[in-house]
């Protein structure tokens, strides 16, 4: 392979894992914010995501909060807002955020201490790319429910956004404190350690998703990379050969550039 096809493959692999993000499809049925932490999103997680990370890091999970039966700090208080509640959502659920948000900003109207109301808010102004305002949503969510992890993991890819690493890695070490079994949550932190070229975080963060997911396959192509960073060619080589065994097949360009030759 001629030196400008392996400068060629070398800026592509950088540019998966320094700008790297899974996309997964949405679910936007959960009625409980606990549900919704264990899913994954994707960001499952699970969402899980078993797709090639081609954004950034993952959501878990990239989903709506359905009408609550009642607030955390008391019932709806009438038959209007829940209306509302139920518009924004189906309005989420075709692709119409800025109706949706139109929704959510009359339920908080009359429920401003609505911490899923603020969430869904936020959730509708990240799709429109609305990063600071989304920010300013999920704030607010946090500080009515401060513990509540899936408020927190999407504030921190609004960070992630904002290439505000420093303050997503510290939302993402709350997620992982709250959800120390959550093999996403170690990913998302892993993605955004990368970021600041902290390559042996990163890949102890890849090392936890797999120990609590051995078939992620995201999580061993970016173990792959960072190992790579590291100069650590054998261990990279591994990394990829088994994330293409499980079908992450953009592996194969770093095999082939890298890879060839070396042992099994």
């Amino acid at each position: 392979m001629n030196e400008n096809n392996m400068k060629r493959i070398f800026l592509l692999l950088f540019i998966a894992f320094l700008v790297s993000c899974t996309s997964q499809p949405e679910k936007n049925t959960s009625t409980d914010s606990k549900d919704n932490e264990t899913e994954a999103p994707d960001v499952k997680e699970d969402e899980a995501t078993n797709q090639i990370t081609t954004d950034h890091s993952v959501l878990k999970p990239d989903e709506l909060l359905a009408e609550p039966e009642g607030s955390e700090n008391g019932e709806l208080q009438d038959q209007e807002t829940a209306y509302w509640f139920r518009k924004g959502t189906s309005a989420y659920n075709n692709n119409d955020y800025e109706g949706g948000i139109e929704c959510f900003i009359r339920v908080l109207a009359k429920e401003p201490e609505d911490p899923r109301a603020y969430y869904n808010l936020g959730v509708g102004y990240f799709k429109l790319n609305n990063f600071y305002d989304a920010l300013q949503a999920f704030n607010n969510a946090i500080e009515i429910s401060p513990d509540n992890p899936l408020f927190i993991q999407y504030r921190g890819k609004v960070y992630y956004m904002l290439e505000d690493f420093r303050n997503c890695l510290v939302d993402y070490n709350k997620v992982v404190k709250l959800t120390p079994e959550d093999y996403i949550a170690y990913f998302n932190r892993g993605i955004a350690r990368g970021q600041v070229k902290d390559y042996l975080g990163a890949i102890k963060d890849f090392d936890k998703a797999i120990e609590i997911n051995p078939d992620y396959a995201e999580a061993y192509f970016n173990r792959g990379l960072a190992n790579h960073y590291q100069g650590r060619l054998h261990e990279a080589c591994y990394d990829w050969r088994k994330a293409h065994s499980l079908g992450h097949y953009e592996s194969e360009k770093a095999i082939r550039g890298y890879c060839e030759g070396t042992e099994q």
